[in-house]
Order: structure tokens, then sequence, then C-alpha cells
């Protein structure tokens, strides 16, 4: 005949496995949240590297004499408009528990224009649709969106260029390292701002990377205590030539 376990040791039982399996969650949760859900963030903008055209078997040996110099320079001096393939958002590191995860939002709701002139950038607008901005949560997304940004009030963020920035002519496929001067606005409030550019010409398309960062009170953000005061913005924009 089996032996029943007493009543009092079973409520034993239950109690430390209930303590333990919230003890797990406590410090196991926060870990698997940001090696599940923030290992997915997309990677930082960039311009595309050159592209490198293969090597054809059948093509003939060289002969004598001097190879190919460097592709022509090209000058860049036109209107550009952002085209499809642009996008735009933000990267936040956030605490949870005492693990660090980094958020990244984005959007391809980019819109704006670039004029360059004498080979200087002399003009520049490129404005985002906060709204569209995702992140791999959609809860997230809708309190980043009506709680700490606003959107009915603030649906877009702007960059405008307030100083020539110098491009000179460059190389077909070289990227080129550029600080752009200007103002950014941001919820309602607009501070100077500089953005480091990346610019790379291919065809008939002009990408550009940009960055720059941000001290969220600066334009009267206030995100919940475990984000972090400061966060990036970034954009890539394909530009076509008007």
């Amino acid at each position: 005949m089996a032996l029943k376990t007493p009543p009092t040791r079973r409520w034993r039982r239950w109690l430390i496995g209930g303590v333990v399996a919230v003890a797990v969650l406590g410090v196991g949760g926060p870990y698997l949240y940001t090696q599940l859900v923030e290992s997915n963030n997309p990677p930082p903008l960039s311009v595309s590297p050159p592209e490198s055209a293969p090597a054809s078997a059948s093509a003939p040996a060289p002969g004598p004499g001097p190879g190919p110099g460097p592709a022509p320079s090209a000058s860049l001096d036109g209107t550009w408009t952002v085209a499809s393939g642009s996008q735009a958002g933000y990267r936040v590191n956030q605490n949870v528990a005492g693990q660090t995860a980094t958020t990244v939002g984005r959007t391809k709701a980019v819109t704006g224009s670039a004029t360059v002139s004498g080979g200087q950038l002399t003009a520049g607008t490129v404005s985002v649709n906060l709204a569209k901005l995702v992140t791999n949560e959609a809860e997230r997304d809708e309190h980043v969106r009506d709680g700490i940004l606003e959107t009915d009030q603030f649906p877009t963020a702007v960059f405008t260029l307030t100083q020539p920035a110098p491009l000179g002519t460059t190389t077909p496929g070289q990227v080129t390292q550029v600080p752009a001067i200007g103002k950014l606005t941001i919820h309602g409030v607009t501070k100077p701002a500089t953005v480091n550019l990346a610019v790379r010409q291919s065809g008939g398309t002009l990408s550009v990377q940009g960055t720059t960062s941000i001290a969220l009170a600066d334009y009267n953000i206030e995100p919940p205590t475990t984000i972090a005061p400061t966060g990036q913005i970034e954009f890539l924009l394909q530009l076509t030539q008007a």
C-alpha cells in the first residue's frame, strides 16, 4: 500500500516550486527577452558597398601597356529627390531588469529632396512620418506613437540643411563622408543638429546614409525610465536626379 504525502508537505513543495519559478522568470525572463526579441533588430543603415563585376573566363589576357585608370569623377550638380527604397528610424537602448537591449524602429514613409551646386550640397530637406514607425513588437509601436512621440499632434520629423556642405566631385562607387549642419524638428521642437552623411553615387542613384544622436529631453520627449536618455536618428536615402 502506497503512502500518501501529507497535505502540509505537499503545500510546502508547491510553495517552494512557485518561488523557484518566479525567481527563474525574474532572472531568466529579461535575458530571454533581450536574446529572442531584441536580437532580431536590423543592423545599422549603411550605403551599399561597391559592386564588383565577376571575372569572365573567356576574357582575353591583357596585353602590354598601362591598365585602365580610375573611374572618372562625376559631377553631382542638380536636384535630387527621395525615391523608393529609402527608410529612416531610431535606435535606442533600454534596460530590462538589468539586461541591456537595443530597440530599433523603422519606416519607409520618407520624403525629401536635395540640391547640389558647384560641388556643394546647398539645400536639403528630409521628412519622416513618425506614425508609420514599426519595431518587432506591435504593442510597443502603439505605445511609442501614442504615449511617447504623440504622433497625433506631432506626426513628422524634419531635418533641414542650413549651411552648404562640400561634396566636390566623387568617383562613382566611392563613399564620401560629409557633415551636414542644419536643424532638426521632432515632437514640435526645433534644435540645431549635425548629421554625419555617407554619400555614394552609383549610376543614376545617389545613396545617402545619415546618423545623429539626440538627447530626448531636448525635444520634450519623456520616455519610460527604462529607456536611455539619448537615442540615435538614422536614415538611408535613395535619391534620383530630377
